[in-house]
């Protein structure tokens, strides 16, 4: 019995991105089945089926429901399909697909079952990678008309947004730009390559193209707002004038993603010139009935940067534990900026040595790609505020140096004009 369904098994944790170790690890894994099919198995068949009970020969009909956790109609349509689970046999169907230059509607069927195991989504952003380099528009096309994403996690997600985003980054920008406009209109691609793959390292020039096609063909108000935020987010750390730009809240603002209605709320404290205490109780708010990491995510950057600090620890104490949670894709992007701005707390409340010990905590290689030179920004401005109260001027200048390089690219000035102020001369 074991070789029967050990598999499946395996298959199981591919799909959930849970590896179980522990009986915690099932208990999440339960929640899973239960919030994806509907089914509820029984937390001590889970820990039968899994070793932590003694094994007993599992009904058939508890086959069944695992089966249909990962997509499958029965454990014995699993058992007749259970190679599509394998990476080298999907890997190997699509190379095939590019040797004969050309792709159908059972090629898309294949591949709309064969993502049901999420990794493979991560093999299908380096199938589409090669048809971008060579700018294939048909395939792309017909790929991004017909397969269906919507079972994929966001993890696996945001790599193959990744994939793609860097494969595009490789283009001469006349090819780039115009290999966005003529996919943008396909929900599949605008929603989870230029909105899921945030470039704050190109705002200033390819990504901010790339928004403002989104905003000449798009009518959907989020993706709108989104474009709006950004185009404000380069005009402000480019220092350019503000006071005219003025974004409205739509009418549908409540049924956004917390992420960008995050964002909304660091828009508005940029800005002011200093944070309305109204703007503050309903951040407060909006934090205790979301999820603190990803609500905060674009508002701390911006407290940082205004230096308001008070606000910033307010929200520290009150979400300290929420903020620092590791269920999503973008942990350790969400976790830099927290450090950083833990850092700067301590560092206002001169506990230097602090400050020093959460900026080491700082994972930086493990920052998105996209956000990498935006996070970097805040890591070394806060460096130069170490380093000047410590008075190391090898250290502060250092910093500096890193920031200008990284402002040349950005052109995001005020971290330079921030810096100056820190600057030992």
């Amino acid at each position: 019995m074991k070789d029967d369904y050990s598999q499946l098994l395996i298959d199981v944790q591919k799909k959930s991105n849970i590896r179980v170790n522990s009986i915690g690890d099932l208990k999440f894994l339960q929640e899973d089945i239960k919030t994806t099919t509907g089914i509820a198995i029984g937390f001590n068949t889970l820990r039968r089926l899994f070793g932590f009970l003694e094994k007993t020969k599992p009904s058939i009909n508890t086959l069944n429901s695992v089966s249909k956790y990962i997509d499958f109609n029965s454990f014995s349509h699993y058992k007749n399909n259970q190679k599509k689970f394998d990476e080298w046999y999907f890997q190997q169907y699509l190379q095939r697909i590019l040797l004969s230059k050309k792709i159908n509607n059972d090629d898309i069927d294949f591949i709309n079952q064969c993502i049901n195991y999420n990794e493979n989504i991560v093999y299908l952003g380096y199938f589409l990678s090669f048809h971008i380099q060579r700018n294939n528009l048909e395939i792309l096309d017909y790929v991004f008309e017909n397969v269906s994403f919507k079972n994929i996690s966001g993890t696996n997600f945001h790599k193959f947004s990744t994939i793609l985003s860097t494969s595009f980054l490789n283009l001469s920008e006349d090819n780039y730009v115009s290999l966005y406009r003529a996919l943008i209109h396909h929900n599949n691609f605008r929603n989870n390559i230029p909105l899921t793959y945030i470039d704050y390292t190109h705002l200033n020039s390819r990504y901010l193209k790339v928004l403002g096609i989104i905003e000449e063909l798009g009518d959907n108000n989020s993706d709108l707002l989104f474009v709006s935020l950004m185009k404000f987010h380069n005009y402000f750390y480019r220092e350019e004038d503000i006071l005219g730009l003025d974004i409205k809240k739509p009418q549908d603002f409540d049924g956004f993603y917390v992420v960008l209605k995050g964002r909304y709320y660091g828009y508005k404290i940029m800005k002011g010139k200093k944070i309305n205490p109204s703007i503050k109780r309903e951040i407060i708010n909006i934090t205790k009935d979301n999820k603190a990491n990803q609500f905060l995510q674009e508002i701390v950057p911006v407290l940082i940067i205004k230096e308001e600090y008070i606000f910033l620890e307010e929200l520290i104490n009150l979400f300290y534990e929420d903020l620092f949670e590791s269920d999503r894709w973008d942990a350790h992007t969400s976790a830099a900026i927290y450090l950083i701005a833990l850092a700067n707390v301590n560092w206002k409340n001169k506990n230097i040595k602090i400050a020093k010990s959460n900026l080491d905590l700082v994972e930086v290689d493990k920052v998105e790609l996209g956000y990498e030179s935006y996070v970097f920004l805040f890591y070394y401005l806060t460096k130069v505020k170490i380093s000047f109260s410590e008075n190391k001027t090898v250290d502060n200048k250092h910093s500096y140096t890193k920031i200008k390089k990284i402002v040349k690219i950005t052109g995001f000035t005020k971290f330079v004009t921030k810096a100056n102020k820190y600057l030992i001369k």
